[in-house]
């Protein structure tokens, strides 16, 4: 004797999509709490310090706690939803995949499309905000890639609330828009992919080029690793938002019912990027804060006025006198510290900071 509902093979697929993106999401859902964790320690520790950094790091402090409060919104609002398709009203006509996307719109999942669009939005915006820092003063190209970046973020904004109005019409889903003679998802969708990707190869062409300048000029292959290693790059340029994209996009393009699944998980993974970079930051390990440790700690003269995100981050050298792009002459003396020539003739030694002077 069966049990199977009496379905077609191709409903029972779909219904086996939708509940394992929901699944899927939870496991997603972990990572970010995980990681908002890890973040709300080292900030909330820093932040306790009032030193040049207390700003931005009470501006990441907020920045994470929104992001978290937005992937628990979503995850709520979406296990309410599974719950009813699933349980509530299961023998709706065509099971729980029909009603899924026929009652996308409903109270209940409505928190979640919201919470989606708000999060994406502050994603992008943080992406768009570090590839500027990476390539300020830079000479001409940085102000054409701002341009380009800036109208790209406000196409964004504007395709998302046009794909948000969709989704809260009654009987109207990312699937089919009733009323609409244009279904926004794959246009929404398709250039916040084209933007993150525009990102991460300007990024990882930075961070490439930031090797090569870097090798014989700072600290060492050390130091040249922490930025331009394999992991460093797919964090720094969140590629990982890029690819659950793809994963999405391309089954959506193809109308396969693998697309319910990364729609679904796609709601926590675009938190788990810019959680990773402000964590990173946090511990001194991404490029504006490590930028910073490598100027101070150098014993090597270096033309740093090359590197736009050191001069724009270096609160503390800039709080201690010394500018990022100083390229005066310095060479070590006998006594382990620096002679700088300041240009009248007198020579200064600058004895090299440890750590603790800058707690």
């Amino acid at each position: 004797m069966s049990y199977t509902p009496d379905e077609s093979p191709a409903q029972l697929y779909a219904e086996k999509t939708w509940l394992a993106g929901s699944i899927i999401t939870g496991v997603g859902y972990g990572v970010v709490l995980a990681l908002f964790w890890l973040c709300l320690q080292s900030l909330w520790h820093r932040t306790r310090v009032r030193d040049a950094d207390y700003t931005r790091n009470c501006f990441f402090l907020v920045y994470v706690c929104v992001m978290f409060t937005l992937g628990s919104l979503f995850i709520g609002s979406n296990s309410q939803f599974t719950q009813l398709a699933f349980i509530n009203d299961r023998n709706f006509p065509g099971g729980p995949s029909a009603w899924e996307v026929d009652m996308f719109s409903i109270s209940a999942d409505e928190i979640s499309n919201v919470s989606f669009v708000l999060a994406d939005w502050c994603a992008t915006a943080l992406m768009v905000w570090r590839c500027a820092i990476i390539y300020r003063d830079c000479g001409n190209c940085p102000r054409s890639i701002l341009v380009m970046l800036g109208t790209m973020l406000l196409i964004s904004f504007v395709l998302g609330v046009l794909f948000l109005y969709q989704i809260s019409s009654p009987s109207s889903s990312p699937y089919s828009a009733a009323g609409m003679t244009v279904n926004f998802t794959f246009p929404y969708f398709f250039f916040e992919l084209a933007t993150n990707i525009m990102v991460t190869i300007l990024i990882v062409f930075r961070l490439y080029f930031y090797r090569l300048h870097t090798k014989q000029g700072l600290s060492g292959p050390e130091h040249v690793a922490e930025h331009t290693s394999v992991e460093s790059m797919i964090v720094e340029s969140a590629a990982i938002y890029s690819t659950f994209s793809l994963l999405f996009l391309i089954p959506f393009a193809t109308k396969s019912p693998v697309a319910n699944v990364f729609m679904q998980v796609l709601g926590e993974a675009q938190l788990v990027a810019p959680l990773l970079i402000i964590f990173r930051e946090a511990e001194g390990k991404g490029w504006i804060s490590s930028a910073l440790s490598a100027a101070s700690s150098s014993k090597t003269a270096v033309p740093l006025a090359q590197f736009s995100d050191i001069e724009f981050t270096s609160q503390h050298m800039r709080n201690e006198g010394l500018k990022s792009t100083d390229c005066r002459d310095v060479s070590p003396t006998a006594e382990g510290g620096l002679d700088i020539d300041n240009g009248d003739g007198d020579n200064v030694v600058e004895v090299p900071r440890t750590e603790e002077d800058y707690i």
